[in-house]
This record gives C-alpha cells, sequence and structure tokens, in this order.
C-alpha cells in the first residue's frame, strides 16, 4: 500500500495524468533525476547482499550473478548497458511498462487485459527459465540500505544509475499504475505505466528436483577421488530451473560442469547439466563433503492481480552427500625401487603407501613408503647412476662418443682408436683403468667423471720376436729426443731378406725393419731397440741396404750402434749412415739385426812330427842344463 499522503500535488502532466502525488514522492522524482551517476559506496560488511552472497559467472553468455540468499540469478547490467572489464555502460532511456511487460512479463493471470497486456500473452517465463522482469518484493531483496545511493552492491551490480526502475507487479488497486522500486532510496512505489522507466531482468522461478547422495567410496589414502557425473534436473519437466551450486569441506573439493572447463566450488548452474564432484581422500578414515544447489520458487501475479505488488520468491535447497572411507594400506615400494638412475627419482615411488623424503648418498637414492593405518615397506632404494663423459682429440676416436651412465660400482668401457701412425693415450678424472688392446675400461665409477682419449705421432712400438729362442717375446722400439715418428715397424726373420748373411754372421733375434718419418731432412734420428735378454759381449749390429760405396743392397757392420746390456742404441742419419733410401727427404729406412761373429780368430798351424821331435829335444836339454846348475 502507498504512504500516507501529507500534502498533494496535481499534475496533468502526459507522465502523471489522472495521478495525485504526495510532496514526497515528489520530492523522490526530482531526486532521481537529478543525482550524480557517479556516486560510489562501500558495500554493506554483513548481510544477504555481501560479496559473498553472489556467485558471479554467465548465464546463456550474459554477465550473470547468482543471489545465494533467493537462488535467483540476475543480469549484472540493466537492460541498455553493456557488460566490459567489470564494467557496465551507460544506461539506456527508460520505457513504458507495457512495452518491457510485451517482452517480459513473467506470467500472464486472469483479466490482464485491465493492465493493458495484451489477451494472447501466454508465455510462462517463470517456467521456461528466460528473462524476464523482475516482481517488486525480488527488486527489493537486493537493495542494500547501508550504502549510499544507488542502495544495491556496486561491485556484483556496477554502474547502477540511482533512480526508478520498472517491476513486472502490476498495481492492484489501480489497473493505470505498476510498481517501481528505487535504488536511489531502496523504497517501492507505484507510478502510471505510462512513465518511462529502465528494468534489471532476473531469471528463475522453479526450483531443481532433489539431489541423492552417492554410495560411499572405499579408496585408497591421499588420492583424487572422482565421483560419477550426475544430471540437474528441474521440478517441472517440461521447464528449466536456475540457481546455482556450491561445494564445502575439507580435502579441497571442487565440481566441473559438463565435463569440460576448470574445476570450481561455485558455479551459476540451470537444469541439464552435468556435475562431477572430486575431493583428496584423507590419509586414514572416512570424510564427508556436501554439494549444495539452490533456487528459487516464484508465486506469480494471481488472477485480477489481487497479489500484485505482493509476488514473493522462497528460497528452494537441495543437497548431497559425497563420502569416502579409507581403508588401511601396507606401504608397499613402487616400480622405481631397484632401478638405477641419475637423479632422485620422484615417480612410482610406492605402489601403495606415502612416500617419505628421498635421500641421497653415494651408491643409491632411498625412501620410504609408510602405510596409512598398516605396516610401513622398509627401506626402498634406487642404486645410483653418474655420467661418465668420453671425448677425444685430433687424429683419432673415441667409441661410444656419448655420454654413458654408469651405475655406482661399475666400469665404463671405451675403444680408442688411433690415426695411422698416431698412439693413444688416456687422461681422466674417472678412477684409474686398464687397457686391453684398443680397449680402456675405467676403474670403479663413484662420481660422475670423464675419460678423454689423446693421439700423438708415434714414438714408440712392441714387436714379437720373428725367431730365435725368444721367438714370440717382446722387443720395445723406442724413438727419442728428436722429431722423428715410426711410421711403421715389423720383425723379420733374417732369411726373409734377398741376400744371404756373410759367412760367419748369424742373428740370434731375427731382423727389424724400421720406417722413420716426419723430421727434419738431413737430420739425425736416435732408436733404441730393448730386448728381452742382454745381448752377449761382441754382439755386433748388421745392417741390410746400399751404402754410399756400394748402391746394391747387402749386409754390413754398422758403426752407428751403441751395444750396453740388452739394449742398442742406434743413430741413423737421413740421406746418411744407416739410412737404406740415401735420400735426404725426411723418412729413414732402417732394416738390421744385433749379429753374431764366429769367424773372427785365424786357425792356429800344425807342426809337423820331426819338428815336434826337435821341439822335445830342445826342452830336454835346456831342463837337464837347469838341473847342472842347481847341483853347483
Amino acid at each position: 500500500m502507498p504512504a500516507p499522503e501529507y500534502r498533494t500535488l496535481t499534475t496533468k502532466s502526459r507522465f502523471f495524468r489522472h495521478r495525485t502525488l504526495s510532496l514526497a514522492r515528489w520530492l523522490t522524482l526530482l531526486g532521481t533525476c537529478t543525482a550524480p551517476l557517479l556516486a560510489q559506496a562501500q558495500n554493506c560488511p554483513t548481510g544477504v547482499n555481501t560479496d559473498d552472497q553472489y556467485i558471479l559467472g554467465e548465464a546463456d553468455g550474459t554477465a550473470s550473478a547468482m543471489h545465494w540468499a533467493t537462488g535467483l540469478v540476475w543480469k549484472r547490467c540493466i537492460e541498455g548497458q553493456a557488460f566490459s572489464n567489470s564494467q557496465c555502460s551507460s544506461a539506456d532511456t527508460g520505457r513504458t511498462w507495457n512495452r518491457w511487460a510485451d517482452d517480459y512479463l513473467p506470467t500472464p493471470f486472469f483479466n490482464q487485459t485491465t493492465w493493458g497486456i495484451n489477451a494472447a500473452y501466454s508465455q510462462n517465463l517463470l517456467e521456461n527459465g528466460g528473462w524476464r522482469m523482475a516482481y517488486k518484493n525480488e527488486l527489493l531483496d537486493i537493495t542494500e540500505n547501508c550504502v549510499d545511493s544507488p542502495k544495491i552492491n556496486q561491485t556484483v551490480f556496477p554502474g547502477t544509475p540511482p533512480s526508478y526502475y520498472w517491476s513486472g507487479s502490476p498495481y492492484a488497486e489501480k489497473p493505470s499504475d505498476a510498481w517501481t522500486v528505487h535504488y536511489g532510496t531502496s523504497d517501492a512505489d507505484y507510478f502510471s505505466r505510462n512513465l518511462g522507466s529502465r528494468i534489471r531482468l532476473v531469471r528463475g522461478g522453479q526450483p531443481f528436483n532433489p539431489l541423492s547422495s552417492p554410495a560411499i567410496q572405499d579408496v585408497t589414502p591421499s588420492n583424487i577421488v572422482t565421483f560419477p557425473s550426475f544430471q540437474l534436473s528441474a521440478s517441472l519437466p517440461a521447464g528449466q530451473a536456475w540457481g546455482g551450486a556450491r561445494i564445502s569441506g575439507d580435502g579441497n573439493p571442487e565440481f566441473q560442469l559438463n565435463g569440460t572447463g576448470g574445476w570450481v566450488q561455485e558455479a551459476i548452474v540451470k537444469s541439464g547439466d552435468q556435475i562431477t564432484v572430486r575431493f583428496n581422500a584423507p590419509d586414514s578414515g572416512s570424510r564427508t563433503v556436501t554439494f549444495t544447489l539452490r533456487s528459487g520458487q516464484t508465486t506469480g501475479t494471481s488472477d485480477n492481480a489481487s497479489n500484485a505488488g505482493d509476488e514473493a520468491t522462497a528460497l528452494q535447497e537441495t543437497s548431497a552427500s559425497f563420502s569416502v572411507n579409507v581403508a588401511p594400506v601396507a606401504g608397499v615400494c613402487g616400480t622405481a625401487d631397484g632401478v638405477a638412475t641419475l637423479a632422485a627419482p620422484s615417480a612410482n615411488l610406492c605402489s601403495t603407501g606415502t612416500a617419505s623424503a628421498v635421500d641421497g648418498s653415494t651408491t643409491a637414492f632411498t625412501w620410504i613408503c609408510l602405510g596409512h593405518g598398516g605396516a610401513d615397506s622398509g627401506q626402498c632404494s634406487a642404486p645410483r647412476q653418474y655420467e661418465v663423459t668420453p671425448s677425444a682429440g685430433a687424429n683419432g676416436s673415441i667409441a661410444p662418443s656419448s655420454v654413458q651412465l654408469v651405475t655406482t660400482g661399475q666400469t665404463a668401457s671405451f675403444t680408442v682408436t688411433p690415426a695411422a701412425n698416431y698412439s693413444s693415450a688416456i687422461s681422466s678424472t674417472c678412477p684409474a683403468g686398464s687397457w686391453s688392446g684398443s680397449s680402456y675400461t675405467t676403474g670403479t665409477i663413484m662420481a660422475s667423471c670423464t675419460v678423454t682419449a689423446n693421439f700423438a705421432a708415434r714414438t714408440a712400438m712392441a714387436l714379437p720376436l720373428a725367431e730365435g729362442p725368444h721367438s714370440g717375446d717382446t722387443l720395445d722400439l723406442a724413438v727419442t729426443g728428436s722429431e722423428w715418428h715410426i711410421d711403421a715397424a715389423q720383425s723379420l726373420t733374417a732369411t726373409s731378406l734377398a741376400t744371404a748373411l756373410p759367412p760367419g754372421v748369424t742373428l740370434p733375434h731375427g731382423a727389424v725393419s724400421l720406417r722413420l718419418t716426419d723430421g727434419t731432412p738431413g737430420s739425425n734420428a736416435t732408436v733404441v731397440l730393448t730386448y728381452p735378454v742382454d745381448l752377449p759381449a761382441g754382439t755386433r749390429y748388421y745392417k741390410y741396404g746400399p751404402t754410399a760405396d756400394n748402391p746394391t743392397d747387402h749386409w754390413y757392420a754398422y758403426p752407428g750402434a751403441v751395444i750396453s746390456g740388452n739394449t742398442i742404441t742406434l743413430t741413423l742419419t737421413d740421406g746418411g749412415a744407416g739410412d737404406s733410401d740415401l735420400s735426404v727427404n725426411g723418412i729413414i729406412d732402417d732394416p738390421g739385426g744385433p749379429a753374431w761373429i764366429t769367424q773372427d780368430v785365424a786357425p792356429i798351424p800344425t807342426l809337423p812330427q820331426w819338428a815336434m821331435m826337435l821341439l822335445a829335444g830342445i826342452m830336454g836339454m835346456l831342463a837337464l842344463n837347469r838341473v847342472r846348475v842347481r847341483n853347483t
């Protein structure tokens, strides 16, 4: 009912004809026209219109806010405004009540033509869930008397002009009027339906069907539990319900709409939506979370508008509980147990139970799978791996050449291949290893390390002796004190050379063929031959090949050899002494070997028989004379 009028004014304006206004209502209208639109105030700290009483989102693509206290879903902007960056654009001009009602009257009622509503209007927006005009009491439900104008939550409904807004409620006592709500004063009043004013649309008006709680699930501890999806349905099969949903409880409960998008704890929802609930199971015992669904159930305008202005929305709520039980679980090591790894494992630590922190030692990573109401696993471990990084210098290769992962306590092997005429050596930060032919194996690996193959032009070799009592034993060759290198070397038998040895000369250890390169043309090379046994006194070094005085291949004693013990030191000159190619070309050829000489002493001549008798007589006389001298 309108407030008592203490003083009245009569106007014949086209907006207010046949309408008598109190002075207070005139002043209210005047204030509406002149109030600044940019007035902003703090929202109320408590009550049913605080920020947490709204769920913000979208309804059919429109920025919307679900009012948790009433169950209704509101457009955040009034009609004619656009929503962008959390703001509503400037307001549209108003329309008459009937122009709005033609599209958005919530539901028809008997004798509606008395209020200018076409008798053919029959759509029921309360049932089909479409956007509709809000009834007077619904508009009042979102007003806030504790804030400055506009008296509404200005975060939820930004850019709201503090003016009159048409409701969907006709005025029962006077068919020419309809109810409005003013957001500058939070008052309701009725005015001529011909007055131009704005509206804010709402949707909802029938509840959802009650929810059912699913069966309790038996789960493993600390895992995320996801329940089967369920569908929201409207209480009227042919209609559509709108409202909001929230989920609460321990274990970070969340739900998802229609199998897509993010997981949330509140959302605007409608009938037909698929809901999937999930949350974290506890370490032990049980856990329950609650999914709550709210909507509104609205009473429409009665026949002859007998309840016009008193239409009401009753909050409807239904909920479902989602519960889990955790059975006792013993800790069991997972598939990471026993698997060698470079870095501390983080996955597959436990098949059941909860993994402790992973500790690392030189030899292994260790952890424990903690049981939940059951026994712990005992120590789980993963052997530790280390990186062995190979590399090779110039003039050779190492294989494999990539980083090798080696389990602690094991070794790594590499094949080292030098280029022709080069020898290989290893420099390494790994424990010292050993050679077997061209294969190098590190020592026991206990930390990451490197293996580097280095290659140098060959200055030493080992050859098996080709003949003699020490056949097969090792002869060591070395070029010392110069840039000369060994290009080739081999052990030969004396008979393999084309020319026979001189009479009385033998080579007890066979011959050695050397080819030296990379020296300065004309320079000397020093070669040391080390035999497995000492060489006897009188051993000489014999060479084979041409000499400056004899260009034909032949054997000759080489004076440029020094023999001591089991070594022979040769001084060879490129193009000169000891070089069989006789060319100053940076190449020295040297076939030869240690020789024994058996004909250096001439035979003693034999005396004839008579000379022997004469010699015996002379010796006898000398003896007799010596006796006489002694007797005198």
